[in-house]
């Protein structure tokens, strides 16, 4: 079969903002690519590293995540030397992996990261975190907390006395503890 087009080449990336993470965020980016990895070959298809994005907090296009796949993708072991690999059959390794994750945590807005987190509570869209809202996230994880402690707590982060605790009080509260 002739190859049409240019041939694509597989490129190492680099992984200094890996290295640069926190431990904490280097084994969430290792957890996630063993469990996506789902043969255990140690290989990531386009589809499970776009999983692996997703479990990190991201939602790349796909053109994008396509274009990482047509630069840092490699042949699979078995595919012949002869022929040109389409991207869609292209791997990721955990060393590749653990790079371009390391890269996308690096370049992460916090305030944006912060505003994710704030609708994750918020769910209705109605602008604030509610005791209500919280009950319903601590019984999700599995943590019970009393109703005395939610009330004290959105009382306490509550400046403006609505009921709840706005976007703004929650990355300045969330702000000043890092």
């Amino acid at each position: 079969m002739a190859s049409s087009g240019r041939a694509i080449q597989y490129t190492i990336p680099a992984r200094e903002d890996f290295n640069k993470l926190s431990d904490e965020q280097r084994t969430r980016v290792n957890e996630a690519f063993e469990l996506f990895d789902s043969n255990k070959d140690g290989l990531l298809s386009y589809e499970e590293f776009r999983f692996v994005l997703r479990a990190l907090g991201f939602e790349l296009p796909k053109p994008q995540t396509y274009d990482l796949l047509i630069r840092h993708g490699q042949k699979p072991a078995n595919w012949p030397l002869d022929q040109e690999c389409a991207p869609v059959y292209r791997l990721f390794n955990l060393p590749t992996a653990q790079a371009l994750a390391g890269t996308l945590i690096r370049q992460r807005d916090p305030k944006e990261e912060l505003r994710r987190a704030f609708r994750l509570f918020d769910i209705d869209g109605k602008g604030m975190i509610t005791q209500e809202d919280l009950r319903r996230v601590s019984k999700q994880v599995g943590n019970n907390i009393p109703d005395a402690d939610i009330s004290a707590m959105v009382d306490e982060f509550d400046a403006s006395g609505k009921g709840g605790v706005d976007e703004d009080e929650f990355l300045r509260l969330m702000m000043s503890k890092k």
